[in-house]
């Protein structure tokens, strides 16, 4: 008998956030990409010219290889935070950029939607509020939608969300935005970058709101000719917590991911690795749900190219 001619004895009855989930229009533009003779300007592709194949094929060799002392274990289920080496050489590298980051506060994500998926269940409810950009990433608010949040647009310019606007959307009370979503370099969809001063207005505006800032930083080491704000050495003020970069300070978890992260971990210099930089132990997946081919062997290799 074949199964698919069995009929269904119980009907599903889905979710009640699941009805308000719609097709992912990022997948669909994934799926225009792939016919033959089609060259795409809608999604943020890299080039394959810049896939660092020789140095992760070199590094999976290394991991897998055949006197490996770590090949059986990275085959192997481990904690969901991470492989502790790999975590412990996020917290380095981003020491090196003036953050004052523990191995602990680290975790390994796939990419960083699942980072904004794991903040979304940890913060948002149903009919909270949240703040964004005008426009914003599209993916984010996908990541977003089955939460069930209120998302409310911030006004913008050139150089990004408003100050004054971020400030006057925030709320009181129950009414009060649980944070704000922002991309401060290059931002997807527009490109633009807060110059310093807007980065200081932004962040001393959420200061005295006491909005948490969420900043996703997928294309923050990418630029060309003179150095963005964002890679300038800057000063921090007292009691911030940063986990990022050089710019003015923002109290924020940081959500940095994407094939720009994984092509620069392969250079010498390499500071970036899909990540998440959280302290509540409550935004980390299920224990015990990360290994083998698609947790623990990717991780030890990025690992070994980063080296």
């Amino acid at each position: 008998m074949n199964p698919n001619d069995l009929q269904p004895t119980t009907p599903w009855h889905l979710a009640e956030r699941a009805e308000a989930m719609n097709p992912s229009a990022i997948r669909e533009i994934l799926k225009v990409t792939e016919r033959p003779g089609i060259l795409n300007f809608a999604g943020g592709l890299p080039s394959p010219e810049t896939f660092p194949v020789d140095a992760m094929r070199d590094a999976c060799a290394t991991v897998l290889g055949k006197d490996s002392t770590i090949a059986k274990p990275s085959l192997q289920y481990a904690s969901s935070e991470g492989l502790p080496e790999l975590r412990q050489w996020v917290a380095t590298e981003l020491g090196k950029q003036g953050a004052q980051v523990s191995p602990d506060q680290v975790l390994i994500t796939t990419g960083s939607q699942q980072g904004l998926d794991l903040i979304a269940k940890v913060l948002l409810d149903k009919g909270s509020r949240m703040l964004v950009e005008s426009p914003t990433y599209l993916g984010a608010l996908q990541a977003f939608t089955p939460m069930q949040p209120r998302v409310d647009a911030v006004p913008s310019d050139d150089e990004g969300v408003l100050p004054d606007a971020l400030a006057a959307h925030t709320g009181q009370g129950g009414e009060r935005a649980r944070f704000a979503y922002l991309l401060p370099n290059f931002q997807n969809p527009t490109g633009r970058s807060m110059g310093d001063a807007r980065r200081r207005a932004v962040a001393e505006a959420a200061a005295r709101a006491g909005l948490p800032l969420l900043e996703d930083n997928p294309y923050g080491d990418l630029w060309f000719g003179d150095t963005p704000p964002h890679r300038r050495p800057g000063r921090r003020r007292a009691g911030d917590r940063r986990a990022g970069d050089r710019g003015q300070p923002l109290r924020r978890p940081v959500v940095r991911s994407g094939p720009a992260a994984l092509a620069d971990l392969a250079q010498p210099r390499g500071q970036r690795l899909p990540r998440l930089v959280l302290e509540n132990p409550r935004a980390r997946p299920a224990p015990g749900l990360c290994g083998g081919a698609q947790g623990l062997v990717p991780q030890a290799a990025a690992g070994q190219a980063g080296r």
